[in-house]
């Protein structure tokens, strides 16, 4: 999960801080969903799926 949330932000070229904001999460939160180190909420990883457009398998 977390080399695919870190290549499809970094493909689309947007910091931790910009898309923890679209996100209304802590930096600091989304950091650790993509380090591995928390899993998001069926919520908030839908949410993220609908951010880069791609299915929830293909992340998580």
């Amino acid at each position: 999960m977390r080399e695919k949330l870190k290549m499809l932000r970094k493909n689309k070229n947007i910091s931790v801080e910009e898309i923890s904001s679209k996100l209304n999460i802590s930096e600091s939160f989304y950091y650790k969903i993509e380090s591995g180190d928390r899993n998001p909420t069926i919520a908030l990883a839908k949410e993220i799926c609908n951010f880069f457009n791609v299915h929830v398998d293909e992340i998580f």
